[in-house]
């Protein structure tokens, strides 16, 4: 068994993970956005989870047994970003949406032409990159409405849900 002393767990841990050291890629953003803008703007994001189900089988008087089932995802991954006054980041994420479902017109692309691949990346604090998710055939899922108020300090920022097929872990 493992000495529980604070002192193994700061030899243990010497360096932990940073949340403030990372970076969301969009690969080619549908519509034509700027990726360097969105990467650059990305104030905060999420490391998806994941779970696994369970079975229960029953068996006479007991209480059961469980057995390990699907793996599931939440197939949402937040991000927020902060707007400039070029409104790129708007431009951006409107075109996406546009692309989607076009709302003059009601029509939209397949999958192969509105889904593109986000890259989380976790870094070092010397800016190396130590662990990388992608996350498979996102798309924009949800804009949250924008509150502006006049007695209010603060940027314009969007809550964005892109949806995703699957995530993995990269080596």
């Amino acid at each position: 068994m493992a000495n529980m002393s604070a002192d193994n767990l700061k030899n243990n841990l010497s360096d932990p993970a940073k949340t403030y050291l990372w970076e969301v890629i969009i690969v080619n953003p549908v519509g034509g956005g700027d990726a360097e803008t969105l990467e650059l703007r990305c104030q905060s994001a999420v490391i998806p989870g994941r779970s696994v189900g369970e079975i229960l089988v029953p068996f006479k008087a007991t209480a059961g047994i469980k057995y390990p089932g699907k793996l599931t995802m939440s197939h949402a991954f937040p991000v927020t970003f902060v707007e400039g006054l070029d409104k790129k980041v708007f431009d951006a994420l409107h075109a996406w949406n546009q692309a989607i479902v076009n709302d003059r017109l009601g029509t939209g692309g397949p999958d192969s032409t509105i889904k593109t691949n986000i890259h989380l990346r976790l870094l070092n604090p010397q800016g190396t990159v130590f662990a990388k998710i992608k996350l498979v055939g996102c798309y924009v899922q949800a804009i949250d409405d924008v509150p502006l108020a006049y007695e209010a300090e603060g940027n314009v920022v969007y809550n964005v849900t892109f949806s995703y097929d699957y995530w993995e872990e990269q080596s």
